[in-house]
């Protein structure tokens, strides 16, 4: 049944519609005498439609209010919220009546005499079409503010994007940005990273992540309004899986709980092994030519060896294998404390315990000094950092334990960093065809690292798929490591893009100040290091040791 409050002015007309309406069965009619009386009417109940003539009725010859006809009528409703359809009557000379709707409109011509029931059919028709539409819209409103109450009761943060612009956010993921919703709507998806590389490097993320029900995800570092990070997990449906930036939905967590969780336990574990290296550290004091003055009883336990075994014995052929590269190192170790009294941070050489298993050990050298300043001794703190967790049963080196001091502060996740080095040290062991390579990677703040340097051959990996440029792709190593012997460096985003091979640092290198021995390969990269915010690995030809930078200072230098 549809209610219909119907504004009679009492005419024969409107009387024969009333009366038509009502008899059909179909509708409630209910009559005001006037739109004060409807006005009224309106204040305690809701009706379905209202009918009403485009000229309201006078009341006792005087009318109501002031040119209050039909539009001035729908504009008073208006004015109150009220969004009830109204249908007008309209006179159109003596025998015809025009009804009006905000949607539709009709024209029907009413015979001068006997029956108008066929013509007021239509009528009929117009006013259920406005009822059913009308019963869609509230229902679809109604379901659309159900979703939107359950959207915004998530703690998770969703928002649509279509084109690279937000067209639709939930509350709390503006929450999370610290802004209102209205806000947020209209905005570039971009303006949400720091860096136009921060935002391709998610992109491209999404491209090569995808769970097992198709949606996209990556892990994403979100600039809030007061322009601090806002670590969070982004899942995406998206329009086109093949081009996340056409649009979608997105569903945010906010990760910062997690985030700084994982930095409080990186932290605990940080110091556990400080602790831990400083109670069982290898302690060992030499001269400069290698031969050993000093051994404590963890490197004793640890290379199996009494005192009277190495006291006064090279640790040439005792702790270190017989390799000419290695001697060769041994001899530079005095040049270089005398160059950076200090010693490096850490110095990873391949060592050797009495029974022949070979281990890595992270070594701190100090010079001890006579009173004239001479180096007469080199006092060497070592802490064993062999990997004994690969299935294979290959011996490697761990970056457990220093790694964190290498990529602090960087876009370089530890998993790209660990791909890297592993590649540096393959590439320093193994040469290429028997024969020794010497290479260069810069990891991280690929955007600035670009623009400090040019491509001085066609870039191999130009036009390949994202998934197909990963570093951390087992199936990518041997490639990496056959174009290694190409001239100029490999630029490798945080995120383990290969962005590309072969390039020339064109930064100046007269603000660098390195040991005697190291060439321009170590000198560009440790220039364009100081300028950057990149980690720079050169895997040295001449002597196959690996050099990394930051800040345009060696970090770490591991002897193979």
């Amino acid at each position: 049944m549809i209610s219909v409050l119907f504004i009679d002015d009492n005419t024969d007309l409107l009387l024969q519609i009333r009366t038509f309406l009502e008899k059909t069965g179909e509708f409630k009619v209910e009559s005001a005498r006037s739109t004060k009386h409807a006005i009224e009417k309106l204040e305690g109940r809701k009706f379905d439609i209202i009918i009403s003539c485009e000229q309201a009725p006078d009341v006792n010859g005087i009318e109501f209010v002031s040119d209050m006809n039909g539009i001035e009528f729908l504009k008073y409703l208006k004015s109150m919220r009220n969004t009830t359809p109204v249908i007008l009557l309209s006179r159109r000379g003596a025998n015809k009546i025009a009804l009006q709707e905000v949607k539709t409109a009709i024209e029907i011509s009413l015979p001068k005499t006997g029956d108008i029931r066929p013509q007021l059919f239509e009528m009929v028709n117009l006013i259920k079409q406005t009822s059913m539409r009308r019963k869609a819209e509230w229902d679809q409103k109604t379901q659309n503010e159900q979703l939107a109450t359950i959207l915004s009761a998530t703690p998770l943060g969703i928002f649509q994007m279509r084109n690279g612009i937000l067209g639709w956010v939930n509350h709390p993921f503006a929450a999370m940005i610290g802004a209102e919703e209205l806000g947020l709507v209209g905005k570039d998806l971009r303006s949400f990273f720091r860096t136009a590389e921060e935002y391709e490097q998610a992109c491209r993320e999404f491209l090569i992540r995808r769970d097992a029900g198709g949606l996209l995800h990556a892990d994403c570092r979100f600039l809030k309004k007061d322009g601090s990070i806002l670590p969070c997990h982004v899942q995406v449906q998206p329009l086109d899986p093949r081009d996340v930036t056409a649009g979608g939905t997105f569903v945010v967590t906010d990760n910062s709980e997690r985030q700084k969780m994982a930095d409080a336990v990186k932290e605990s574990e940080s110091k556990y092994r400080e602790i831990l290296q400083n109670t069982q550290s290898i302690i060992i004091r030499m001269d400069t030519l290698g031969n050993i003055t000093f051994f404590n009883h963890y490197a004793l336990t640890f290379f199996d060896y009494t005192s009277e075994d190495v006291i006064g014995r090279n640790v040439v052929g005792t702790i270190v294998p017989q390799k000419t590269r290695v001697q060769h190192d041994l001899s530079m170790m005095v040049n270089d404390l005398g160059f950076n009294a200090e010693g490096y941070a850490v110095n990873v050489n391949e060592n050797i315990r009495r029974n022949g298993d070979h281990v890595w050990i992270a070594w701190i050298n100090k010079a001890i000094r006579d009173e004239q300043g001479h180096i007469v001794e080199i006092l060497c703190i070592g802490h064993d950092i062999t990997d004994r967790k690969q299935r294979t049963g290959e011996v490697r080196i761990s970056t457990d334990s220093w790694k964190d001091t290498v990529i602090v502060d960087t876009d370089v996740k530890d998993e790209v960093f660990d791909a890297v080095f592993h590649i540096c040290t393959e590439i320093s062991i193994e040469g290429r065809e028997g024969k020794p390579v010497g290479t260069t990677f810069l990891i991280g703040d690929t955007k600035n690292v670009l623009e400090k340097s040019r491509q001085i051959i066609l870039n191999p990996f130009e036009g390949h798929k994202p998934e197909l440029r990963v570093v951390t792709n087992a199936e990518l190593k041997e490639n990496i490591k056959a174009l290694a012997q190409l001239d100029g460096a490999f630029v490798i985003t945080g995120d383990g893009f290969v962005e590309a091979v072969g390039r020339y640092i064109t930064v100046d290198t007269s603000n660098v100040s390195l040991p005697p021995g190291m060439g321009t390969r170590h000198n560009s990269v440790a220039a364009i290091s100081q300028v950057t915010n990149t980690v720079g690995i050169v895997v040295s030809q001449s002597g196959g040791g690996i050099t990394v930078f930051r800040h345009g200072q060696i970090i770490k230098k591991v002897t193979l």
